[in-house]
C-alpha cells in the first residue's frame, strides 16, 4: 500500500512538472527582401498549400477563434498583431519571441501538418488589372522547425538561431517579385 501511495504522488509530481514545448509542430519561414513595407503589403503575400488555398496557422483545441491567415507580415507588424492575440488565448505570447527575424518578413504556420508536402509564397502581380499571381515553392531547405529552437527562443538567444540558420532564409530581390526596377524604389 505504500509502495502504492508513493508511485502515485510521484506520478502525480511528474506529470505536474511536465513541461509542454509551445513550438511543438510550429513553423516559420522568413523572408529577407529590400522591397519597402508598403509595396510587400500592397502585393498581399500568403502561404498556400500544395492546391493554392490559403493556409492558416491555429492553436488547436482552444475551442477559440485561434485560427490565424498565413499572410507574411514584418517582424513588427507580425508581433503586434500575436500580442493583441493574446486576449484571445495566453500562447499567443509564445509568438513574441522571433526577435531573429527583425527587418524580415515572416510567417508562421504547421510545421508537422505540410512537413514534405508543397507550400508556396503566393503574391499578386502588380501590373495586372485582373487578379493574377505569381507562385514561389518553399522548400524543405527554408522551412524553421521552431521547436527546434525552444532553449534558444526562451533564452531570447537571437544571434545564436540566426547563426543556426544561415542559408534557410528566403531571399527575395525586387526582380524576384517580378517587379521593374523602377519600382522597388522608396
Amino acid at each position: 500500500m505504500r509502495f502504492f501511495f508513493i508511485l502515485t504522488i510521484l506520478s502525480i509530481t511528474v506529470h505536474a512538472n511536465a513541461q509542454h514545448c509551445p513550438w511543438d509542430c510550429s513553423g516559420m519561414i522568413v523572408i529577407r527582401t529590400d522591397l519597402p513595407k508598403d509595396k510587400v503589403y500592397k502585393i498581399k503575400p500568403v502561404l498556400v498549400d500544395a492546391n493554392k488555398n490559403v493556409i492558416s496557422d491555429t492553436v488547436y483545441g482552444t475551442g477559440l477563434d485561434t485560427y490565424d491567415r498565413c499572410d507574411f507580415l514584418t517582424y513588427e507588424d507580425f508581433t503586434a498583431y500575436r500580442t493583441k492575440r493574446i486576449k484571445v488565448h495566453h500562447f499567443y505570447q509564445y509568438d513574441t519571441f522571433y526577435h531573429f527575424a527583425k527587418g524580415a518578413l515572416m510567417v508562421k504556420y504547421n510545421y508537422c501538418e505540410y512537413q514534405g508536402k508543397d507550400i508556396y509564397l503566393r503574391y499578386n502581380d502588380s501590373y495586372s488589372d485582373k487578379p493574377q499571381y505569381h507562385y514561389v515553392l518553399i522548400g524543405d531547405g527554408n522551412r524553421i522547425h521552431l521547436h527546434d529552437f525552444n532553449n534558444e527562443l526562451n533564452a531570447r538567444n537571437s544571434e545564436a538561431i540566426k547563426n543556426k540558420l544561415r542559408g534557410v532564409w528566403v531571399d527575395m530581390s525586387c526582380s524576384d517579385w517580378a517587379l521593374r526596377p523602377t519600382d522597388c524604389k522608396n
